[in-house]
């Protein structure tokens, strides 16, 4: 037999594969062959079977060890040619539908017509990681597979991790292969693998771990954690006679069947649920409503929406943080995905003593499970909801609570007069949160262009760009004509360094008064990723640029003839298309505005969950990010005295801590100053601390939950509060409004006024009965980001997010402005809106200036709202 050596360390990448699954590697072994399976089922074949079988055999020393075998029926098996490494790299890495051998073995290809979920490994490592090859100087992993195809061929693969990644090559072929499978098979040598199997006899697939870890072995034992996975994967595809999945343990000669949930199989079928609901009393007192073909967002459908709830049931969770049965399970393609949770995602409208026997699950038609996949992460165990792939989970996620909210009401819950019944489209709201997540850069980077490495969707280049130069007078952007700009630079950063496809371009732009924009250099091909692999960073310097009023007769002259405010500009260029921008501002022969008098220096606090960055809530064990910034808008170098604390004086952060502050040019947009920057995992008192092994230091919360404020003060000289700024930190609690990440959240409310923002910052209300809103048509086919009544709701948002962003300042609080104001944005309008948030600041005092500064404001998010959405 010959092994072939892959490019692969194949130990490391099965360890980091199995490690994103969040609820652990059982949940990946219940998942990841069941829809291999699935996904090989056999023209004409109604049921696939799948069987979990745990052997014991002994090795060469005597000594007991464990083998489980996966094996299915019902299947093509792994069929298709065997295609060698060189001619999947000639095919550039492109396989055919049939290719079933050649995807096992493979890694890293695509499938004509398919997407990349499948084609990550993801199947692969869940075998691997189980397998613990008897202890060498290094982890090693290894699983054999068979076939038999339905030509009668009989195939027997191998894949050995030690570490380096090997396989069988060619693999062994019908009578060898059958009879090795019944003995003793011996590799390379120094490892003896007791498999003493049947070959298989009916037409399918049969993976087998070999050396599994005796904790493991009890855990795949008929009523063990893997039976517990399996149900809560594939109960529904179970039910409607799609599969059958057994788990036997032959050694204590015990099987069982994988069946439906017991609070599943009182309820009776519809076949043609309606979109209203209809309600069905059960036994043990439990009631359930039955939604179906129910539209919700840019015309998705949920197929059937279930809701239960009993008092009888108990929580039957393996992962306290992740619920798995315990509120509303999303299946896609009859595969259970996610849960959104009857405590983390649901807990406004259910009562805490309802939440242990509320069920739910929700599957879609053909065409949105088809989206979904698109949102839907290569664990197989959530979903991205950022992004304009996420738009659909956030639509789906919106629908979820407002038909929750109904089924509270109907059960007459403790929460339900709480329960507005002022009815807000779901198309408005998305609307809303839409124009939010268009606006709002919550955890302080932006995605880039999407590159298309290997052919896998969803890997980003995360682009940077940076403008430095400096100006005849430091403490001014006037520049008149005949002085210069000097010491251009531009910074371009851009991670992981490995994903970029090709080169980029560096651009120097003079943009005028007018907006024309004329090209000063360019640096083809500057921007390499033989820079490095992680994060890569380069300076180009760019040299001295004179400013004239005559024609630029010379290099590194600037023509402009016409006084005002002009721009210079870097600009990141990459596969056609302006990834990232950078520009200072320079004043023509004229003068720049004055800083604000009010509030020239500013603080902004930034806590993130960064262990769930969908999730405004804090759970046991996960980090957050805190961040402190500030902003001096006046020209000169101030000092000042910084304090911060943590639930006030439970923790101090900072104790009156000097800082110099850098001055801002006269004109130029401030410059966002890092005072502080740490992470810290949170934990709960009454729950165990593990030893952290990543570094990050931990704090115990006061309290098994609650919500707590950081603080944070400039102090003067003279001991005066300059700046104070704050910021909600929610542990282990719901945040109520907004707890979906939003700053604010969306309702109709009896009012005058076309739109108020309450007095928390968390909820934006308007009248149904205003005369414009009334007069607007409900959008029935969406066509366009600004269209009926959804204009009136862009509208109303952006101004929501102006008071929510700007009212903080009064007391030098810039924490919201600081989420509006981005300067990392590529294209005009961005910095047309910067600068109408910079003239808000600056005419706070003068009530008609800021009304009309305002007004153009938001005509300019309106116009930036239509750009990126149509």
């Amino acid at each position: 037999m010959k092994f072939t050596n892959t490019s692969s360390h194949m130990v490391q990448e099965v360890t980091n594969i199995i490690d994103g699954y969040k609820m652990g590697s059982m949940r990946a072994l219940a998942q990841e062959p069941v829809q291999n399976a699935l996904d090989a089922v056999r023209e004409g074949c109604s049921t696939v079977e799948v069987e979990y079988r745990l052997l014991r055999r002994r090795d060469d020393d005597g000594k007991p060890c464990f083998l489980l075998t996966v094996s299915d029926k019902g299947t093509t098996g792994l069929r298709g040619d065997m295609v060698s490494n060189k001619e999947l790299e000639a095919r550039n890495y492109q396989l055919k539908p049939e290719e079933n051998w050649a995807a096992f073995e493979a890694q890293g290809y695509t499938k004509e017509n398919e997407d990349a979920l499948g084609s990550r490994g993801q199947g692969k490592a869940a075998f691997l990681y189980h397998s613990h090859v008897p202890p060498g100087e290094t982890r090693r992993m290894a699983m054999l597979y068979d076939t038999l195809l339905e030509c009668g061929e009989y195939r027997l693969g191998m894949r050995y991790a030690r570490p380096v990644d090997q396989i069988l090559s060619p693999p062994l072929l019908n009578a060898e292969a059958q009879a090795a499978l019944q003995r003793d098979f011996f590799l390379l040598g120094d490892l003896n693998v007791p498999l003493r199997l049947k070959p298989l006899c009916e037409v399918g697939t049969r993976v087998i771990i070999p050396f599994v870890a005796e904790e493991d072995a009890l855990e795949f034992r008929p009523g063990s954690e893997l039976e517990r996975w399996l149900q809560r994967s594939w109960w529904r595809a179970i039910q409607i006679g799609k599969l059958r999945i057994r788990v036997v343990d032959e050694d204590q000669q015990s099987e069982t069947e994988i069946g439906v949930p017991k609070w599943w199989r009182d309820l009776p079928r519809e076949n043609s649920p309606t979109p209203e609901g209809r309600w069905h009393d059960l036994p043990d007192g439990c009631r359930a409503c039955v939604w179906g073909d129910l539209a919700f967002g840019n015309d998705y459908k949920f197929r059937r929406l279930v809701m239960l709830h009993s008092d009888s049931l108990t929580e039957d969770e393996i992962v306290r943080d992740h619920p798995e049965y315990s509120g509303i399970q999303v299946m896609r393609g009859l595969q259970w995905i996610e849960t959104r949770g009857a405590r983390q995602d649901f807990g406004d409208y259910i009562p805490p003593d309802k939440r242990p026997g509320f069920r739910g699950y929700v599957e879609f038609d053909k065409r949105t499970n088809s989206k979904l996949r698109a949102a839907e992460n290569s664990q197989h165990d959530g979903f991205d909801a950022r992004g304009s792939k996420g738009e659909i989970v956030r639509e789906l996620r919106a629908q979820l609570d407002a038909c929750t909210r109904k089924f509270s009401a109907e059960m007459g819950w403790e929460t339900a007069p709480s329960i507005t019944t002022q009815q807000v489209s779901q198309r408005e709201k998305a609307t809303l949160t839409r124009f939010v997540e268009t606006f709002l850069n919550q955890n302080g980077r932006k995605l880039g262009q999407a590159s298309t490495k290997g052919g896998q969707e969803g890997t980003r280049l995360l682009w940077d760009c940076n403008l430095d130069l400096d100006y005849p007078d430091p403490k001014s952007t006037r520049v008149d004509w005949g002085q210069s700009i000097r010491h251009v630079n531009v910074e371009v950063g851009f991670e992981p360094g490995e994903d970029l496809v090709g080169s980029a371009d560096v651009i120097l732009e003079w943009v005028d008064e007018s907006g024309k924009a004329q090209e000063l250099c360019r640096r083809e091909d500057a921007v390499s990723k033989q820079w490095g692999k992680d994060r890569v960073q380069n300076r180009f310097e760019l040299g001295d640029w004179q400013i004239l009023r005559g024609k630029a007769r010379q290099e590194q002259q600037i023509e402009c003839s016409v006084p005002g405010e002009c721009k210079l500009r870097a600009v990141v260029l990459y596969r056609a298309g302006r990834v990232k921008s950078a520009s200072r501002t320079v004043y023509v022969q004229s003068e720049p505005p004055p800083p604000p008098e009010k509030n020239p220096v500013t603080l902004s606090i930034s806590a993130v969950n960064i262990s769930a960055d969908d999730k405004k809530r804090i759970d046991h064990g996960e980090v957050l990010q805190l961040q402190i910034n500030t902003k001096n808008r006046s020209v000169e170098d101030v000092n000042y005295c910084f304090t911060a604390s943590f639930n006030a004086e439970d923790h101090a952060i900072a104790r009156r801590q000097p800082i110099t502050l850098e001055g801002t040019p006269a004109g130029e947009l401030p410059i966002r100053q890092v005072i502080l920057s740490e992470k810290r995992r949170l934990f709960d008192p009454e729950q165990n601390v593990p030893l952290p092994l990543d570094g990050v230091p931990t704090l115990n919360m006061p309290e098994s939950s609650g919500k707590y404020t950081i603080s944070a003060d400039l102090h003067d000289e003279n001991d005066d509060v300059v700046a104070h700024a704050s910021c909600p930190v929610y542990f282990q609690r719901d945040p109520g409004n907004a707890r979906n990440n939003l700053p604010f959240e969306i309702e109709q409310q009896d009012q005058k006024a076309m739109w108020l923002m309450n007095e928390d910052l968390d909820l934006l209300t308007y009248s149904g009965d205003y005369p414009l809103y009334k007069q607007m048509k409900e959008v029935q086919s969406q066509r366009s980001a600004l269209q009926g009544r959804l204009a009136f709701i862009a509208e109303i948002s952006a101004n929501g997010l102006l008071e929510w962003a700007l009212k903080p300042k009064e007391t030098g609080d810039d924490s919201h402005y600081d989420q509006l104001y981005d300067e990392s944005r590529s294209h005009d309008l961005w910095d047309a809106l910067n600068r109408g948030l910079e003239n808000l600041s600056r005419t706070a005092e003068s009530p008609i200036q800021f009304a009309q500064t305002w007004r153009e404001t938001v005509a300019v998010m309106l116009d930036i709202f239509a750009r990126e959405n149509n």
